[in-house]
Parts: C-alpha cells; structure tokens; sequence
C-alpha cells in the first residue's frame, strides 16, 4: 500500500472515531411483557440502520457494554418498521423470571453524522410473572385390593413443584411428599402416587398442599 492509501485510510478512521465518540446512544424508554412476550419501547431512533435487543439473566457487562455472552438469554434483530414506530413484541415467550434487557444500535454514516445515533442503550430490568395455574386432583379407589391412586395436575407447569398429600385414618393422620415435574409453561404436569386404603376412615378427607399451601381437598367414601 502506497504512502497516499495509508493516509486515506487513516483520515477515514479518524472520522469513523471522531463521528461515534460524539454519536448519541439509543435510549431504552420501558420494558414489559404481554403473556410472556417481551416487548419495549425506545426513544426516537432516526437514522438507526440495525438494532439488536438483548435479554439477559444477569446484568454483568463486557468492556466493550455489552452482557456477558454465557448470560445472554436470547436476542433479536428489529425490522425496520420496529425502528420507524420505536416500538417492538418479540415473537417468542420467556420463562417465569427476572430479565435484564438493552439494545445495541448502529447508524453506518455516522462518520457523515456527529448527530447520529450508535453503541449500546440503557438497562432495564424486565420481570416475567408466572401464568395463572390451575389445580387438579382426583382419588381412584381400587377397592378389591385395597389400593388407591392420588393423581396431582398442574396447568401449565415449566418447573419442579415438590408437594404433599395428606389423609386421615381411623387414628391419626398420614402424609406423603412427591414433585410433579413440569417441561413447559404452555403444558401440563402430573404426578400421581399410590396408596393403601388400610386403616383409612370410611369416608376420607385427603388434602394437597404445595408452596405453602391447600391447593385442593377432597372427601372420598373408601368403603361402601
């Protein structure tokens, strides 16, 4: 490369790093879901050719700004009608959880615009509530051999759940723990557990408690 090339390239570089020291960065207005959907809303972001939004579990930043890449959770790349409206929905749902969201933005002319808008947005912290659930038990009795099936359903369940079902006896009481163990918060989970009848009143109460709680109570005639 010739003396003149080296110092084209060079004034270039100077400009490309004069225009991003003095460029604005993108501003993170709010944050929020709708049914688990993560969506934002960003300051006017004219001039923006790309923007990236990131969601992540931990707050933790890299030297440059952004997070960490082991605690980047997902990502997605805005339209450009996303950046027209500064608005966005991700088409994809989050788990139950505390998030942390920025936005990278880049305006390729910068080095044309000291005004324009570049680099890494504000935090935001995004909080994912867990969906309503819904409890369901049920008692099937096998009476010729003294056996009985405890069955717990949770709607929808993405997690451990670790439980317990109490019944009475002609003396006392007795109780057992179990765990249903859900894969998606779109789906449901069950556990069912096997019991004996022996020693159990005639008409019997059984009742299931998870996190901290009577979730469902049941009174069952056991023998005729």
């Amino acid at each position: 490369m010739t003396r003149g090339s080296l110092l084209i390239v060079a004034a270039l570089a100077a400009l490309i790093v004069a225009g991003n020291a003095q460029a604005a960065t993108p501003r993170l207005v709010s944050v929020g879901q709708q049914e688990r959907h993560p969506q934002a809303t960003f300051g006017p972001l004219s001039g923006v050719d790309d923007l990236t939004v990131y969601i992540a579990t931990k707050p933790d930043l890299a030297s440059d700004g952004s997070f960490l890449q082991e605690n980047i959770k997902d990502l997605d790349f805005l339209t450009d009608d996303e950046i027209a409206s500064s608005s966005w929905l991700y088409e994809r749902q989050l788990d139950p959880g505390l998030y942390y969201v920025m936005a990278r933005a880049f305006d390729f002319d910068c080095y044309q615009n000291p005004n324009c808008i570049d680099g890494f947005s504000n935090m935001l912290t995004l909080t994912v509530p867990k969906p309503a659930q819904r409890y369901r038990t049920s008692v099937q009795l096998l009476r010729f051999i003294g056996v009985g099936y405890l069955n717990m359903s949770i709607s929808p369940l993405g997690e451990k759940l670790p439980y317990r079902v109490c019944w009475t006896l002609t003396r006392g009481s007795r109780c057992l723990r179990s765990t249903v163990t859900g894969y998606s918060w779109n789906a449901p989970a069950s556990d069912l557990l096997r019991v004996s009848l022996r020693r159990m009143r005639k008409l019997t109460t059984f009742t299931w408690y998870a996190e901290g709680r009577i979730v469902s109570v049941k009174r069952v005639r056991i023998r005729r």
